[in-house]
């Protein structure tokens, strides 16, 4: 692998990573908060009450999953 513009390549390496975690995590928030506000589901009333509890425990097991894949993929890079 060539250096481009003087970089080294563990530096790219990791910008590369830093610039994924933000976009899965920009995907996410994005994902959520459409789903949530717009669709109405992060609004208690609007639904019924089952659906409302569904999306808030969808929405941490899904935060919590997010949160393992960067903390796999961050620790993957350090051994």
């Amino acid at each position: 692998m060539e250096q481009e513009q003087g970089w080294d390549p563990e530096v790219s390496t990791f910008f590369i990573r830093i610039i994924n975690a933000i976009a899965i995590t920009l995907f996410w928030m994005l994902t959520a908060s459409t789903i949530g506000l717009y669709i109405g589901l992060a609004v208690p009333g609007a639904f019924p009450i089952w659906a409302t509890v569904l999306y808030y425990l969808l929405l941490v097991l899904s935060f919590a999953a997010l949160v393992r894949y960067l903390r796999n993929t961050w620790k993957k890079h350090h051994k």
